[in-house]
C-alpha cells in the first residue's frame, strides 16, 4: 500500500528565494500548510514578504479572492 498525494497535507520548502518563495506561495494556496526554511531567518522573512505582495497582487487583480490570501497566508 503506497503513499497516495492525498495523504499530503504539509510541505516544506527548502530555500526560500525567488523559486523557493514561489513554490510555497502555490502549495499554500492549494490549501497545503507550508514550512518555508532557509539558512537565516531573514531570507525567510523576506521570503514571506514576498508571498504576502504577489497575493495582495492577485487579489488586486481579482485573480484570488481576500480570504484565499489570507488562508494562504496563514
Amino acid at each position: 500500500m503506497g503513499m497516495d498525494v492525498d495523504d499530503i497535507n504539509t510541505v516544506a520548502v527548502l530555500g526560500a528565494g525567488n523559486m523557493g518563495h514561489g513554490i510555497a506561495e502555490v502549495a499554500a494556496l492549494a490549501g497545503f500548510d507550508v514550512n518555508l526554511r532557509d539558512i537565516k531567518e531573514e531570507f525567510v522573512q523576506d521570503g514571506y514578504d514576498q508571498i504576502e505582495w504577489s497575493l495582495g497582487k492577485l487579489a488586486e487583480k481579482d485573480q484570488i479572492t481576500d480570504e484565499e490570501a489570507d488562508a494562504a497566508l496563514d
